[in-house]
């Protein structure tokens, strides 16, 4: 084929993969703020407040389920694609890998479920609650295997369709749990929008020869211990930052109360919800593409687009979310967020360098550079701590720690830039 032609098609993949992973963040973004529509309608502030350490936890599960193989998987998969045996034992590993992961967290949950509702939701009567959540956490993990197949095969329309049809069935139930059973349903419809992902993957991988191909002996030991790094430093970020968040709200709800906390967890939901479109980009389109590059000038001049990028996109959909906050935030929470209005700016800005530094932090990601990547996680849990508890404490309340975010994540990437910086150097 002619260099006009691979560009051309180059250009097409770049399109189409762009197509299908905004498709699915967007049914995606949509789902998660109609739950966080919900629950602000349903519970108020102080609701939305008493359930952010349930989020938090939540969170950890997704990240964690597994053993945290989803990166290494979409790794994997795209380096491995043109051989078919290379291909059957990277899906028996990855099968046994997260069935023995989850079976170890589904055991832990278990044993600690009424401890676990004490620190989460202050009392030991939402024990069941954790019960669902250790039995979920299967399902998640199976949902990020598939999920990283479909992505590593270039099978982005796939997914895309997986994630799409899922969150539309997950909505009527989402409402109904929420609208029914207030508190307790509203932890449970979180666990829904994860779980209805594997139910409709099924459909699609029923198939393929799943089971001829998980075979006990095909399990490679270097590709687990891969999927082990991989699993290590989603594990520093699932448990660094939710941790932080714990601890941040703890000390917001001892100074000024659970509806204020519950305010800034309304700003740590919308801000999740589109700084997960750049993740979801990232990590399956961006992430692969870097993992195949072996020049360190060709991973620069990727850097340096995928960030232009990035900065382009977070800058025209930050702007229309500030300047149509009067408008955006009664509607996606409720008129009891309206404080949230005179803060959003300094989430905006802060999101915008984190995104930013995003684009770096997945080169150490795609080369397994473990040390590295655990070190950046560090390095931002206590910037925003310590300016939270120092800068943040002295100035109060939700303005403090927002104020004390956005400087965090200025540093961050001005850290991450010269680091990158010297690396590429060298």
């Amino acid at each position: 084929m002619p260099p006009v032609g691979k560009l051309k098609e180059k250009r097409a993949g770049l399109l189409a993969g762009a197509f299908f992973t905004s498709a699915a963040q967007a049914s995606k973004i949509l789902v998660g703020f109609c739950i966080l529509k919900l629950i602000a309608l349903y519970l108020g502030a102080d609701g939305l407040g008493k359930l952010g350490h349930f989020m938090s936890l939540v969170s950890i599960a997704v990240l964690l389920a597994g053993g945290g193989l989803g990166h290494g998987v979409i790794k994997y998969v795209a380096e491995f694609k043109d051989s078919k045996f290379k291909l059957h034992r990277l899906f028996s590993t990855s099968v046994f890998y997260a069935l023995g992961a989850s079976i170890l967290v589904l055991v832990a949950l278990f044993s600690f479920a009424e401890k676990i509702s004490v620190l989460v939701f202050g009392e030991p009567r939402f024990y069941w609650v954790i019960l669902c959540l250790a039995i979920a956490q299967v399902a998640f993990a199976f949902n990020i295997l598939f999920s990283g197949f479909f992505n590593g095969l270039g099978k982005l329309n796939v997914n895309a369709l997986v994630q799409v049809v899922s969150n539309i069935l997950a909505l009527p139930l989402i409402w109904f749990l929420i609208s029914s059973y207030q508190m307790p349903g509203a932890a449970i419809a979180m666990l829904a929008i994860f779980v209805m992902p594997i139910i409709v993957s099924l459909f699609f991988v029923k198939g393929m020869p799943l089971l001829r191909m998980i075979k006990w002996r095909k399990f490679d030991a270097g590709i687990g211990k891969g999927f082990a790094r991989f699993g290590l430093m989603l594990l520093v970020s699932a448990v660094m930052f939710p941790v932080v968040e714990i601890v941040i709200r703890e000390s917001l709800i001892t100074q000024v109360g659970y509806s204020e906390a519950g305010i800034w967890q309304g700003s740590i939901k919308l801000s999740s919800a589109y700084i997960g479109f750049f993740s979801v980009f990232l990590a399956s389109y961006y992430m692969p593409l870097i993992s195949a590059t072996r020049e360190k000038r060709a991973i620069t001049l990727q850097v340096i687009k995928f960030m232009l990028l990035v900065m382009g996109g977070f800058l025209i959909g930050g702007s229309v979310l500030y300047f149509g906050r009067h408008f955006f935030i009664p509607l996606l929470l409720s008129s009891e967020f309206n404080e949230l209005e005179n803060y959003i700016i300094f989430q905006l800005v802060g999101d915008f360098f984190k995104v930013s530094a995003y684009v770096i932090g997945f080169v150490a990601v795609a080369k397994a550079a473990t040390k590295l990547y655990i070190l950046s996680e560090v390095v931002q849990a206590l910037l925003f701590v310590g300016l939270t508890f120092s800068l943040g404490k002295s100035l109060g309340g939700i303005y403090g720690v927002m104020y004390s975010y956005m400087i965090a994540y200025i540093i961050f990437f001005v850290v991450c830039v010269i680091g990158f910086a010297c690396w590429a150097r060298r």
